[in-house]
């Protein structure tokens, strides 16, 4: 009998232990989902505005189904990611104009590298991830 309630408490101990590791894992899995929706919405609006709101960028991002399909980002967010899009593609203007100095070939706008290079930047990353604390959404129980 004293075995019985042993094997009754290690089990129930067990089960807790088990059942905690499950929530951070899930958090986890909703950080990680928001920080790449974060990044992917700040690519999306950088190279539409990068190559001028052109018909052929506009096709090539709605018919992309990279992301996440529910709304994930909060209002503030892509308010955000809006002025700093259009902070960058000034940047990108201005990189425009001075591309006389470059080589031959290399002179205008380059929004493709550009964009990679942002979004692949750990700034971006760190951005995102302060946003994600920001929101709230990581003291959320699910």
């Amino acid at each position: 009998m004293k075995h019985f309630f042993i094997l009754i408490f290690i089990i129930c101990i067990f089960s807790e232990c088990q059942h905690s590791q499950k929530v951070p894992s899930f958090r986890k899995q909703y950080k990680e989902i928001y920080i790449d929706e974060f990044k992917l919405t700040y690519l999306r609006k950088l190279l539409i505005k990068g190559y001028n709101n052109s018909s052929a960028i506009r096709e090539i991002i709605n018919s992309d189904r990279s992301g996440f399909t529910e709304p994930i980002l909060l209002a503030e967010d892509l308010k955000l990611i809006d002025s700093l899009t259009s902070a960058d593609n000034q940047t990108m203007i201005i990189d425009s104009a001075e591309g006389y100095r470059r080589a031959e070939g290399s002179q205008g706008k380059r929004p493709l590298g550009f964009s990679l290079g942002k979004f692949q930047s750990k700034w971006l990353d760190s951005l995102a991830r302060k946003r994600y604390k920001l929101s709230g959404l990581a003291k959320q129980e699910y």
